[in-house]
C-alpha cells in the first residue's frame, strides 16, 4: 500500500470528524442551545 493512500484515508477521517463536529455545533446553535455570555438574559443558564 502506498503512503499516499494512507494519507488520503487519514485526511478523509479528519475531514469527516470535523464535519460531524461542525454539524453538531450548528444544530445546537439552531435549537437555541448556545450561550451568549449574558446570564441575565438567559432563562436556562447554569451559572445563576
Amino acid at each position: 500500500m502506498s503512503p499516499l493512500f494512507g494519507n488520503i484515508i487519514v485526511g478523509a477521517g479528519v475531514i469527516l470528524i470535523s464535519a460531524l463536529a461542525a454539524r453538531s455545533v450548528w444544530k445546537k446553535h439552531k435549537s437555541g442551545g448556545h450561550c451568549n455570555g449574558d446570564c441575565s438574559q438567559c432563562s436556562s443558564c447554569h451559572h445563576k
